[in-house]
C-alpha cells in the first residue's frame, strides 16, 4: 500500500516537471575577445536580481546561452560582453557603457536597466529562443 501511495505521489509531480523547457538566448553583435555574461530574469525578479546566469563564449560574432528547466512565464534577458575580463560592464568617463550590451526586445536602458515590461518575453512550456542584439 505504501509503495502504491509513493508511486501515485511521484506520478502526480510529473506534470509540473513537463511544464519546464529550455530557453535559448541567441546573442548577436558580439566581438571576439571576451565572454558574454547573460542573465535570464523572471517577472518576480525584475531586471536587477536574476537567479539564472550564464557565461558563454563568442564564435563568429554569436554567443548562445541555454537555460534548462525554465517554467512557462514572462522573462527578460540582460547581457554584456566582458571584453576587459573584470566581470562587470565597463563604462566610459561620460558614463556610457564601453563594452557591448543589450536587453531582450531591445528594451531601452537609460541610467540603469530597463523596466521589466519593456524587456519581457513570453516563454511557453516547451521553452523557446530569445534574441538579443549587443551593441554600444
Amino acid at each position: 500500500m505504501r509503495l502504491l501511495l509513493a508511486a501515485v505521489l511521484a506520478t502526480a509531480a510529473l506534470p509540473g516537471l513537463a511544464k519546464a523547457g529550455t530557453v535559448e538566448v541567441r546573442l548577436t553583435g558580439a566581438r571576439q575577445g571576451g565572454p558574454v555574461m547573460v542573465q535570464l530574469c523572471s517577472e518576480s525578479e525584475g531586471m536587477t536580481r536574476c537567479s539564472r546566469n550564464a557565461r558563454v563564449a563568442v564564435s563568429n560574432g554569436v554567443a548562445i546561452a541555454r537555460f534548462e528547466n525554465v517554467p512557462a512565464g514572462r522573462y527578460g534577458v540582460g547581457a554584456f560582453q566582458d571584453i576587459d575580463g573584470n566581470g562587470r560592464l565597463g563604462f566610459s568617463m561620460m558614463g556610457r557603457p564601453s563594452e557591448p550590451w543589450g536587453y531582450s526586445r531591445n528594451a531601452p536602458a537609460v541610467m540603469g536597466p530597463p523596466n521589466f515590461a519593456d524587456a519581457a518575453v513570453n516563454v511557453g512550456a516547451a521553452g523557446g529562443v530569445i534574441p538579443v542584439q549587443l551593441g554600444l
